[in-house]
């Protein structure tokens, strides 16, 4: 999203128009993340305090369900999704951002929906990758449900 309020130059009526008939509340949140956005200085790149804040709790999660909480189902779809994620990380060069296995995921399955919006024909290769990651995205959501909701 933060992404898209940069491409619609931080414009009111562009972003009404791209949210469309959609409530008002989603118009106002992505008005916010535009003010947002502006504000912390972040006009070409990088991610809002609370957008960044939330990627940290996704790696702690992580962190957590891998060690104290030896969640076989998860360490097992992190186990399927590792070799990808490596992948991802010698292509990636040199950037720090990109050295937990949370934030390589989410920037994974940012680059795959790129693509799908653009309606590219993606390699079998790079449809197998994304499955892995989908599936540790999922495990990772049940483990929240599991860690904060207690179910």
């Amino acid at each position: 999203m933060e992404d898209l309020v940069r491409a619609l130059q931080f414009d009111a009526g562009a972003i009404r128009g791209v949210v469309g008939t959609s409530s008002e509340s989603d118009v106002m949140w992505l008005m916010q993340l535009a003010q947002d956005v502006q504000s912390q200085n972040l006009i070409s790149s990088g991610h809002v305090d609370h957008a960044q804040e939330t990627l940290t709790e996704m790696a702690l999660l992580h962190d957590l369900l891998l060690g104290p909480m030896e969640d076989r189902q998860y360490i097992e779809l992190y186990e399927r999704a590792q070799p990808h994620l490596d992948d991802m990380l010698k292509k990636s060069g040199d950037q720090p951002l990109m050295e937990h296995p949370v934030a390589l995921m989410m920037v994974g399955l940012y680059g795959w929906l790129v693509l799908r919006m653009k309606k590219e024909t993606l390699s079998a290769e790079t449809e197998a990758s994304m499955v892995a990651l989908r599936e540790m995205a999922n495990g990772l959501a049940r483990g929240h449900i599991r860690v904060y909701q207690g179910r």
